[in-house]
């Protein structure tokens, strides 16, 4: 043995060993290097990888026999036959690189070391090719040396795909990959016995020359390889800089991420999408399918299998589609991510967005925008919004407008804290009573909406039942209020959009509050025609006052205990140009809805003062103030004024208002009062009995008259009821010192009837109809004579006759007009017992067109005289 590796080692040019084992450490380390970026390369990029360490690997393990084979045997002339040279060369990339390349792809060490072991065998059979290729010579081999050759190769080869994959085994590796390469040589060689013909002096020369050539050649090639690994190095260092920046950007950014493959598997994801998923950190991995990755996150979130499921198919459904899909998915704990999946080339990456604070902050945004943020309601522009959707599906449907009664008292009287509490407690009972089925909305101030499903009958009886519980008392900061409300009804098919019917509505909740507040009305053809008329009028009443088409009327009142006419009450006309007279009960309303009745009443008073300043000093003036006069801080003013331009004393000026004034704002008119009767005016309460009568009125209010109501009057002689409150209020104002007036009295029986109970003073149409020119009518010295139970009324009239008095009967005057005086037989002007003509006829009398004489006693008028009765 000993003398065959002597003769092998005599056989080999040292220089040509030297630069194969060079070349053969350098292709080693340089496959290793390769190898490992296969082993670490994603599937897409393995490839080249994988090429790369087969050439290398191959043309290494080639290049180093050919180096050794030009350095054996320098003392003979050898050839190489190219074609067998070249197969050597295919051999040793197929049968070695290949088979070492794809040792990177298995998962387990068994199968790696299987493919080193038949790269192994592939340097056996490069070889034995690369020996047959020599010319010029006769070789004999052993088959013991080859078998020997063959099996060293293998299992050094095999042995170094063993080893771990971690850095300090690659040198170990490399070391096993040239002593496989070059124990298969030399072990070969040495069972190999070749004869030829020497070479001349020379001949080792230039194989030694061309072993050089060759190995600097090899070694160029082999430079070339590291400089591109190198390079190659430098630019995967770059890369994974980058790698390193994405990757630690898509560790900490908001989103969550999750590629997946065309095949279903996770390629990509990142720790936020763990954490919105509440995933454990150990349940996703990559490569883990769509499928289990889909169950884990339903185990994570208490999802059914049937849930799971349905989640699973919309993310393949997604996946399938060719554009971007997104969606928003609540879990059952309320948050809210909003998912994005953006199909590619292969396969699709989904991004995950907690939006739950957005969502809720536009809730709440939303909840601003569309609710009150005191009742909790819908508002207005939800409303509009909800009548508009209705309005286009055209689904039948009623909207009744609501506004609370007396909501201003309890504001102005307990504060608006109270009134506060007031709304959101009718908001409650609204729905408690309506439910969720229909949509309530405030309005605004105290004004509500409720839009209904169903026709106008069955919208009608739920508002019979809403104006029911609203009336109900509510007891807030341990006080009780009570309010009420009127109610506007309209369907949707008497309206042509959204906004024709909230202004029927809101002309139908006019109509309720103009019938009394309290009650429902459904909107009519016909209404909005009337508020054009009313709108109309509106306009004419703004002009009237400029245009002096406005006068006054006065109605006397005449006093049971002197029978005398002691004051005129001053009534506003207008005479319109076109419509004619319109009545104060159209006008007067709108003029106090409107605030023109505040110049309107500042016109009555001068007007009135400037009149009555021409009467007797005995009569006084009587003018009505609305409660929208009282309120004002004008009217002291204007009462003032009209004192002073006219030089009206101010106790002859009585103001006359009505209990709905003192409930509306007690305390202001109050002190309005109190205030003008310091300066002497006097103060009437109108009409009362008619409205929130309260004996406190009476008790704390500077009064100096009650007048009360037509309606007891009227049903007096046959409604014992009527004819107590008469009593009542009677006895009342004579225990308190207030004088009390009668209003509306048109037969003798009514005012007999008020005489014996004791009313201090009448009026009405059997006293006097309203006069346009007092000053005429009704001179000092009116009054009426007694006799018996028949009463005449003897008025001067040298002038034109009151307004509405055409049934009297003028005849020449004949005596100075004073009025009958006791004893004496004056010419007189008129006798009337009755302003109706109609009446004077049924009861049989005239008055002759001549002078007549007429005594004081009746009872001594002559017979053949007829006179009114």
């Amino acid at each position: 043995m000993m003398l065959t590796l002597a003769t092998l080692l005599e056989s080999q040019a040292v220089v040509s060993v030297l630069a194969a084992a060079t070349i053969c450490t350098l292709s080693a380390w340089l496959t290793v290097h390769l190898l490992r970026k296969a082993e670490a390369a994603p599937a897409t990029r393995r490839g080249r990888w994988l090429v790369g360490t087969a050439l290398a690997a191959g043309l290494g393990v080639w290049t180093t026999h050919f180096l050794g084979m030009l350095g054996y045997r320098t003392d003979v002339i050898l050839g190489f036959h190219s074609g067998t040279t070249i197969a050597s060369a295919l051999i040793a990339v197929v049968a070695v690189g290949v088979p070492f390349a794809l040792s990177a792809l298995p998962k387990g060490r068994p199968a790696r070391g299987l493919l080193g072991a038949v790269a192994g065998l592939g340097i056996g059979a490069m070889h034995i090719t690369g020996m047959s290729a020599l010319e010029g010579c006769t070789q004999s081999q052993s088959d013991t040396a080859n078998a020997l050759a063959y099996l060293l190769g293998a299992g050094v080869m095999a042995g170094a795909r063993l080893l771990p994959e971690r850095r300090p085994f690659d040198a170990i590796a490399c070391a096993l990959i040239v002593l496989a390469v070059c124990g298969t040589h030399f072990t070969s060689l040495a069972g190999t016995v070749l004869e030829g013909q020497p070479t001349a002096t020379l001949g080792p020369n230039v194989q030694v020359a061309l072993s050089i050539l060759t190995a600097a050649g090899a070694a160029i090639l082999i430079t070339g390889a590291f400089v591109a690994l190198a390079a190659t190095r430098r630019f995967e260092a770059q890369e994974q800089a980058h790698l390193n920046v994405l990757a630690t950007a898509l560790q900490n950014m908001s989103n969550g991420i999750l590629k997946i493959s065309s095949q279903g598997s996770i390629e990509l994801y990142n720790q936020r999408l763990l954490g919105m998923l509440d995933l454990a950190p150990d349940a996703v991995r990559v490569g883990m399918h769509l499928e289990d990755f889909l169950k884990a996150t339903g185990d994570s979130n208490g999802w059914d299998a049937e849930r799971t499921a349905r989640v699973a198919g919309n993310h393949w459904l997604w996946m399938g589609k060719d554009e971007e899909t997104r969606i928003e998915h609540l879990f059952d704990d309320g948050r809210i991510l909003s998912i994005a999946c953006q199909p590619v080339a292969d396969g699709a990456v989904l991004t995950y967005d907690d939006v739950t604070r957005d969502r809720r902050a536009q809730a709440e945004i939303s909840q601003l925008a569309y609710h009150d943020p005191l009742t909790g309601l819908c508002n207005r522009r939800a409303l509009n919004e909800r009548m508009l959707a209705v309005h286009q599906t055209g689904a039948r449907s009623t909207l009744l407008l609501l506004d609370l009664d007396r909501f201003k008292f309890v504001n102005d009287t307990f504060g608006h804290a109270v009134g506060d509490q007031l709304l959101v407690a009718v908001a409650g009972r609204l729905r408690a009573l309506i439910g969720e089925a229909d949509f309530i909305a405030r309005h605004g101030g105290d004004e509500l909406a409720i839009l209904t499903a169903g026709d106008t009958a069955s919208a009608k009886a739920l508002a019979d039942r809403i104006v029911a519980e609203i009336e109900k008392p509510y007891i807030l900061a341990s006080m009780t209020v009570v309010v009420g409300c009127s109610i506007g009804v309209c369907g949707l098919d008497d309206s042509t959009s959204p906004s024709d019917l909230m202004q029927r509505a809101d002309i139908a909740l006019y109509e309720a509050k103009r019938r009394g507040r309290g009650v429902a009305v459904g909107y009519q053809p016909g209404m909005i025609e009337a508020i054009a008329a009313r709108g109309h009028l509106e306009n004419d009443l703004r002009g009237a006052l400029a245009l002096r088409q406005f006068y006054l009327v006065y109605q006397p009142i005449l006093s049971l205990t002197t029978d005398r006419i002691v004051s005129c009450e001053a009534l506003i006309r207008w005479n319109h140009p076109h419509r004619g007279l319109v009545s104060p009960d159209e006008f007067i309303p709108l003029a106090e809805e409107t605030g023109l009745i505040v110049p309107i009443g500042q016109w009555v008073l001068e007007q009135a003062c400037r009149e009555a300043a021409n009467w007797p000093d005995a009569q006084h003036l009587a003018v009505n103030v609305s409660a929208v006069q009282l309120r004002s801080p004008l009217l002291l003013t204007h009462v003032a004024e009209a004192l002073a331009a006219s030089g009206l004393p101010a106790s002859r000026l009585e103001l006359e208002l009505t209990e709905t004034a003192l409930v509306e704002d007690g305390r202001q008119i109050a002190h309005t009062l109190d205030a003008l009767r310091r300066v002497g005016v006097k103060i009437a309460m109108d009409d009362f009995g008619t409205g929130y009568s309260s004996l406190a009125h009476l008790r704390d209010l500077p009064l100096d008259r009650i007048k009360i109501d037509r309606s007891f009057v009227a049903a007096a002689l046959d409604d014992r009821q009527s004819l107590a409150v008469i009593k009542a209020v009677t006895q009342m104002g004579r225990d308190m010192n207030i004088p009390t007036l009668a209003e509306g009295v048109e037969s003798r029986e009514q005012l007999d009837l008020l005489r014996a109970i004791g009313c201090d003073a009448v009026q009405g149409y059997l006293i006097g109809r309203p006069s346009r020119r007092q000053t005429v009518a009704y001179p000092d010295g009116t009054r009426w004579l007694r006799g018996g139970e028949r009463q005449t009324l003897v008025a001067h009239a040298s002038g034109d006759f009151p307004e509405g008095v055409s049934d009297l009967h003028q005849a020449p005057c004949a005596g100075d007009g004073r009025g009958l005086e006791e004893g004496t037989v004056p010419k007189i002007d008129v006798i009337a017992g009755h302003p109706r003509r109609q009446q004077l006829t049924e009861d049989g009398f005239d008055v002759p067109a001549s002078a007549l004489p007429f005594p004081s006693d009746l009872g001594r008028l002559p017979a053949s005289v007829p006179v009114a009765r």
